[in-house]
Parts: structure tokens; sequence; C-alpha cells
């Protein structure tokens, strides 16, 4: 197929409208403005031939009200603070003793837990951090409350989620959500609160702490278009349509350059091999991924069946983002990830990187071989912010039209086009797998590393060097025949990513905060001597399983590959 150009004439004042709608919106899911933004959505691509799908999901929502911090011994004292999304709700507040965590941002070893417990408990802790598993950690102690300084220097103040549960919950999850509230301060007057509690010395400083939530469970709109191909395999692009407030980076920027998408392949689609599906999803930041676990919960077997690949778009076209950054699953092929980017650019990604634990991945059990993710960063990179390109105002209420850098964002439909392109349209999927099986190696042998000597890995490493014949001899078939072979190597690599990225069978998932390399034994790190016989019975028994359930995938992937070789090559007699 010839490769048409995106038309940017047409494509670039199409997503500019997008995004001055959509800063007039506060699209939080469940709200009006939410619902508004999809039904302008729905009628942009109506407009242009292309009729949505709008799925109606019911999603746990934990939306932020307002958040509070008093000094009874310093009443004149005040702050601007905010709660997260699932922090416990206690308009009427809780008052305790302060109590600086200074190993916040430390491991501790498990054998000292019972130590740091004694300090947090009844306590309202300052923290350098926030992130579920603490606060998990401090709920288990019996904290009062967690008062979160924010590590970067920018005034603003972000919007953040310290929800434990991936996506819609279980009944067994109810109990893991915090009974404690949780705010955060700027780091400004975080230190002015640092330094009032280290001049009370000896004696203790009391603090309060208020938190108004909202929580309930509302349905959501989940639009989706479909693009068809001539098989029935597909492409998956997706993108995040909620914000906090108007989110014009994060994410009303990829809601644009999706929409762009979907015009441009419309007009190639009679010549297209394979389809592109098209979804924006709601319940990214008040239900921690929910429309994007909704979508794997009700389409698992056609996603298993039919499509290729997950390419999720969050946040391009941020002002001064410069950096090219491609976060991806490590079956991709290096060389095809690198091309579009480097046809626009004139240069390869500033890196390629695993995917971390984000970003709507709610696809690791549904037997998708690709999963990737475009990302940017400013030259100089001066905020914590993971989103928005880098920039400090992401999640906050600057996150403003002004943020937006249309030739950026022009850069970035370009390289997604190309991307497009090749995995609609060219029979070989773009997949290394014998670079992956390396990659996996190469990440157990540095977890082995880690972990106590009574954790041994190496049953797992045996088994995976054990597939690389077999592997190099289908692989390099498959090049001379992707149609015979692609099922093959797409099913091996739909096993190794449950490997590498789930700790839990394809119907559940991993809790928000158990990420990296095999997160069901990133738990595991402390060491025999560092942990109480108790605990370490647990471990062991984690490790049995985990063990076994990586030798299971193993021998699973190692059946498709044997089996696939003595059909084709049976052997004599």
């Amino acid at each position: 197929m010839q490769h048409s150009e995106l038309n940017e004439q047409q494509l670039l004042p199409l997503m500019d409208e997008l995004l001055r709608r959509f800063a007039g919106l506060h699209r939080l899911s469940g709200s009006a403005d939410a619902e508004t933004a999809v039904e302008y959505l729905v009628d942009r691509l109506q407009q242009r031939g292309l009729q949505a799908r709008v799925d109606q999901c019911p999603l746990l929502l934990s939306n932020p009200l307002s958040g509070g911090l008093s000094l009874p011994d310093y009443p004149q004292w005040c702050a601007t603070a905010k709660t997260r999304s699932f922090s416990a709700h206690c308009p009427e507040g809780v008052e305790g003793a302060l109590f600086y965590d200074y190993r916040s941002m430390k491991r501790i070893p498990d054998n000292q837990l019972a130590q740091w417990s004694h300090q947090v408990i009844g306590k309202i802790v300052i923290a350098d951090q926030g992130l579920e598993d603490y606060v998990q950690r401090l709920d288990a102690a019996g904290a009062l409350a967690l008062i979160h300084i924010w590590g970067s220097a920018e005034s603003a103040l972000h919007e953040e989620t310290v929800g434990p549960v991936w996506g819609t919950p279980v009944p067994d999850d109810r109990k893991l959500y915090p009974s404690l509230p949780v705010i955060s301060l700027n780091q400004e007057q975080g230190r002015q609160l640092l330094a009032l509690y280290q001049q009370a010395s000896g004696r203790h400083l009391t603090a309060r702490v208020t938190t108004e939530l909202e929580r309930g469970v509302t349905t959501c709109s989940l639009p989706v278009v479909d693009i068809p191909g001539k098989t029935t395999e597909f492409v998956l692009l997706s993108s995040h349509y909620d914000s906090w407030h108007e989110g014009v980076t994060d994410n009303a920027t990829g809601n644009a350059l999706c929409l762009a998408m979907a015009v441009h392949f419309q007009q190639q689609a009679t010549s297209m091999k394979r389809g592109l599906r098209i979804a924006w999803w709601p319940g990214h930041s008040n239900a921690r991924y929910g429309g994007s676990t909704w979508y794997a919960d009700r389409y698992r077997r056609q996603l298993g069946t039919d499509c290729v690949a997950h390419i999720n778009v969050d946040s391009p076209g941020c002002r001064e983002a410069v950096k090219v950054v491609i976060n991806a699953s490590g079956a991709e092929d290096v060389a095809f990830l690198n091309r579009a980017v480097r046809q626009v650019t004139g240069q390869p990604a500033q890196r390629i990187a695993p995917l971390g634990k984000g970003g709507d991945q709610s696809f690791w059990g549904s037997g998708l071989p690709l999963h990737f993710a475009f990302r940017e960063e400013p030259a100089v990179k001066d905020a914590l912010s993971p989103g928005s390109g880098g920039g400090w105002w992401w999640h906050t209420e600057q996150d403003t039209y002004d943020k937006v850098d249309l030739a950026i964002l022009w850069r970035d439909c370009q390289i997604h086009e190309g991307w497009l392109f090749e995995l609609l349209n060219l029979t070989p999927l773009p997949m290394d797998p014998p670079r992956y099986r390396e990659q996996l190696y190469q990440e157990l042998l540095t977890l082995a590393d880690r972990l106590d000597p009574a954790f041994d890995l190496q049953p797992v490493l045996d088994a995976l060097a054990a597939q690389a014949a077999d592997l190099e001899h289908i692989t390099a078939l498959w090049q001379d025949d992707a149609q015979r072979w692609q099922a093959v190597l797409k099913e091996v690599l739909a096993l190794w990513h449950r490997l590498r990225y789930s700790s839990t069978d394809d119907f559940h998932y991993d809790r928000s905060y158990h990420g990296g390399a095999f997160p069901g034994m990133q738990i595991l790190l402390d060491r025999e001597s560092e942990a109480t016989p108790e605990t370490f019975l647990m471990m062991m028994t984690q490790f049995y399983r985990q063990r076994d359930r990586a030798l299971d995938l193993l021998m699973r992937s190692t059946k498709v590959l044997r089996q696939a070789l003595s059909a084709n090559y049976p052997s004599p007699g």
C-alpha cells in the first residue's frame, strides 16, 4: 500500500478546535463536562463519516473535593492542601501529634517494621512521598493521617490518587481502600511545616487534617470507533478523555491526536490489511484506570483473538517537550519503534524503556503481543511530573491551552501515523522475540541477585534459556513466511507478557503499586536475616507459587514452539 501523507491543513485545525473546546471543560469522569466532551467527539466523528459506538460503563469514582491542614499551636499559620482520590473521607477531621518519617523514601526491612510502626501509630505523618504502597503501610500501622510534601519546587498542587486497586474492584478489594486521610502540600509550605515541627523539639506539635471526597458508582461513557480492514485483526489506539481540571495536555492533546488518526485512516480504509479501533477511556484519573479495565473485562475474548497491538496516547503536544521517549513491552522491534521517530525528527528516540505501572496498561492478560506508548520530556526536567511532557502544570488547574505546542503535537501525530501505517498494512508484525527473551533473561538475573539465596530462580532461568534454539528457528521461519508462523510467535509473546508484567491470572489485576519486572517476586526483596520467621514463611510461599507460575507459563510457551515445529517438520518414521 502506498503511504498517504497526513494532511496538515485538514487535521491540525481539527485538533486545535478540539483543544479549544475541551479547554473550557473540566472533564472528571462522571461529570456533565465529561459527557459533553464525549458528545463533542462523537459529533466530530459523525461529521466525517465515522460512527462511534458509546458503551456505558459503571465505575467506582472517588472525587477529591477539599483538603485542610491547621496547627492549633500556630493559629496564624495556614497552608493550602489537597486531598487525593481514594483517600479516606474525613470532613470532621483528625487531630494528633505530628511525626516526620525521614525514612519514607527508603525500604524498611521487615524486622524493623514493628519499630517503625510504633513511631507512626496514632500520628499524623509528614513524609516525602505519598505512593499507594506507602499509604497501605501507614494504614496497617495505625497512622492517623498522611501529609505528603511534594518533591519539586513548583507552587502548584498536583491532583493524585492513593487507590490501591487497578480498575473496578471485586468484593475482596473493598478492605484495601485507605481508612486514613491523605493530603499534600507544595514544597515551600511543606518546608515551613517541617521547620515548625523541628522547632517543637522535645514536645509534640499537634495538627488537624480534614478531607472531603465524593465516592460512588457512576455510569460513564466510553466511545469507540472501528475502521475495519480486510481481516478481522485490528490495532487498538487509546487515550483517556477524563481530566483533572481542564487537563489540556493531560489528555485533551491525546484525544485530539486520536481523532486525527481516525479521520486520516478512515480515508485509507479500503486498502488497510488490519482494522483500527480507537477508544477514549473514562475513569483514568478518579477510577484508577477503570474504563480500560472495564473494556478488557467485557471484550477479553475478542482482544485475545484479533487485537495485535495496543498503543496508548497520553500527553502528546506539550510545550517544551522536545525529547521523544518510548515505553514499550520489550517484544517490539526497536528498528520499527525508532523508524517513525527518525523519519519525523531525524534522530531516534532518546530512550526506549519498559512500560511502567500506569497509562491504562490493562491488557496484560488479554493475549496481545505488542504494547507501547509515546512519551515526551523537556530538554531540562525540573519538576517531578510524570505526565504533561514533564511540565510542572501536570494534574493542576494550570494545565490550560497555553501549555500546548501545536508544532510538537503535529510532530507527535506524524510519529503515531508512521507506527500505525506499518501495523495496519504490513503482514509481518514488528516483533523481536529473541531480543525480548534475552531481556527477560537479563531481568531475571538482576532480580536473582537481589533476592535471598533461598529464592532460587535458576529453574526459571534454565527454562527460559532452553527456548532459545526453538525460538531462533521459528523466528527465522517467520521472517521468510510471516503468514504461516506469526500466530505462533504472537502466542509466545502473550505468555511472556503475563510472566513479566503480571503476577495473577488473566481475569484479575495486580495492585496498582505492584510493578517492575516479575511483580510477584518484586515483593520478596527482604533477606531471611531481615525478616521475622512469620514473614519469611509467607515470602517462601509467595516465592514457590510465583516460581511455579513462571515455570508453567514457560512450559506453555515451550509447548507452543515445539508443537509448531513438529507439526511442520515431523520426525521421520
